[in-house]
């Protein structure tokens, strides 16, 4: 694979892309690399070859090893425009997953010129899928080659605009996927979804057997329930009190999982091997469970008319009759059932006997997802506040708050919300927070009391009070006024209702007895009461 990229950096915005860099590891091997630093003038400033690149473990973020490292560099000028030339040419073996082509990398780049051309053997079954590729894939043949080409120029940079979707959604890209496969011995196809779960299951395959202690353990915690729902949340709350994430990833590791007894006796896995055990306690329990692929967070949305190995993250889903339990095996803290913003809505491929197939995670709307916020406080004739807030978070709208809980001290978590409200000579006196995840599935929430201070809230000029009560509604969703080119996408569904009541100081003439609210939020005055509402729109 041979991949040459040329950037003209403008101004200091585009820095990053003077940073040359390569993952290798056992399957991709880095044959030879050039990078060459240009001047505004075009002339050679410097020429690194591929002894000259830093060489780093990618250890970290969850991960304890791994074999893939990674070559940098990073050219450094001080001077505008300058050019950044780099060539590499990498040596794979064996072919499962192949790279994805996307020819502008971000709103702020534009593309003079970007091309992919593929060479396979005319017999060989290359799979590819264009996305909002202008025009048709060039193919020619000649003397038992097939080439494939494709190419877009002259792209300009453009303006984020507010509520489009992620970039990678809206432009041009290409997916490959080899039509047969192999990797590290094992070989298959990969032409439908069952393809892929039925190599799944291969690896998987006798890795989920117990030692004698851990069943002994499961039926010590289960035998006495007879709800599978209490059943399925006693096991999850044994596997998030006792393992923990730790990603070990060499070779073939990125697929397929440690086994389940060695999960349990050394307290830790990654997410294959948590949720690979989870199933394995779930079914010596007698629940039918089974893991679950999936692409986490803020990637691409699956393609399910594309087959191919889109995952980045495993889950695990229990059965109870006709409902469904899914568990986040990754997290110590998430209630049973309920799986969050990283994992819920969006199709994933569930590893059954057969192989797999295709299904969707639980869709959180308004209903589920609700902030109610209650401000009461009183302004002296100084212009000083105290307030007593209570915030109500359910869903999706406490996921935030909670990480914050669970992963910051309270001194820090207090320091965080001064600094989100933003209010001046604010002072928090008092923080608390309570919280009920107690039904299977659950839909989890919060409730946070802060009573705080804030000197000089309101300026006192003669008789009047001026005021901005917009400190509080930070959070309801402003439009700017602009128009629209792309794609507008609202990618959640959820209700905010806000009140607020302040009482102001006796007026003690006619003429005093006249105050002004001003705020840029909604227009407020004595008590102001507000509920928002967005359905996911796309």
């Amino acid at each position: 694979m041979h991949r040459r990229y040329v950037y003209t950096i403008l101004n200091s915005r585009g820095d990053n892309y003077a940073n040359v860099y390569t993952f290798y590891d056992k399957f991709h091997d880095l044959v030879s690399a050039t990078g060459i630093l240009y001047d505004a003038e075009g002339k050679q400033i410097k020429k690194i070859k591929k002894g000259d690149m830093q060489d780093w473990n990618t250890d970290g973020s969850g991960i304890l090893m791994t074999d893939m490292r990674v070559k940098v560099y990073s050219f450094g000028c001080r001077s505008y425009p300058y050019t950044v030339s780099y060539d590499e040419e990498t040596e794979m073996n064996g072919l499962f997953m192949l790279p994805e082509w996307q020819p502008q990398p971000a709103r702020n780049v534009a593309v003079e010129q970007s091309s992919l051309v593929i060479r396979a053997p005319s017999g060989y079954p290359l799979r590819y899928r264009n996305y909002d590729y202008p025009g048709e894939t060039a193919i020619t043949e000649e003397k038992g080659i097939k080439t494939y080409t494709w190419q877009v120029g002259h792209r300009p940079a453009l303006y984020d605009e507010q509520f489009e979707p992620d970039w990678v959604r809206l432009e041009t890209r290409v997916r490959l996927v080899p039509g047969d496969f192999e990797i590290q011995g094992y070989k298959g196809t990969l032409r439908e979804w069952n393809d892929i779960g039925k190599f799944v299951n291969y690896l998987y395959q006798g890795r989920d057997q117990l030692p004698p202690e851990a069943k002994i353990k499961v039926h010590q915690l289960t035998d006495g329930l007879t709800d599978d729902r209490r059943k399925i949340a006693v096991l999850y709350r044994y596997l998030q009190h006792n393992t923990h994430y730790v990603g070990i990833e060499l070779g073939i590791g990125g697929w397929q999982p440690f086994d389940a007894g060695y999960v349990y006796t050394k307290r830790y896995g990654d997410c294959k091997a948590l949720s690979n055990y989870m199933v394995a306690l779930l079914k010596e329990a007698g629940i039918s469970a089974s893991s679950v692929l999936i692409r986490g967070g803020n990637a691409p949305a699956l393609d399910t008319d594309f087959a191919c190995a889109q995952f980045n993250h495993a889950i695990a889903v229990a059965f109870t009759g006709r409902d469904s339990v899914w568990l986040e095996c990754t997290s110590s803290t998430l209630s049973p059932g309920y799986l969050g913003n990283f994992t819920s809505d969006r199709d994933a491929l569930l590893i059954d006997p057969a192989g797999g197939h295709i299904v969707h995670t639980p869709v959180y709307g308004a209903k589920e997802n609700r902030f109610v916020r209650i401000v009461k406080g009183s302004i002296s004739p100084e212009g000083d506040l105290d307030a007593s807030l209570v915030y109500d978070y359910s869903g999706l709208e406490q996921d935030m708050l909670q990480w914050r809980i669970d992963q910051l001290t309270r001194k820090d978590l207090v320091r965080a919300r001064v600094e989100d409200m933003g209010i001046p000579n604010e002072k928090i006196n008092d923080w608390s927070y309570s919280s009920d995840s107690s039904a299977v599935p659950a839909i989890p929430s919060i409730r946070e009391n802060i009573q705080l201070s804030a000197g000089r809230f309101a300026t006192v000029s003669g008789s009047r009070l001026i005021f901005t009560p917009g400190y509080f509604f930070k959070r309801m969703i402003g439009v700017k006024d602009e128009t629209h080119s792309r794609a507008f996408e609202l990618p959640r569904s959820f209700e905010e209702t806000d009140s607020l009541v302040l009482q102001l100081p006796r007026a003690t003439s006619r003429k005093d007895r006249h105050s002004t609210a001003r705020s840029p939020a909604p227009a407020a005055a004595i008590g102001f009461e507000a509920t928002s509402a967005t359905e996911h729109s796309r």
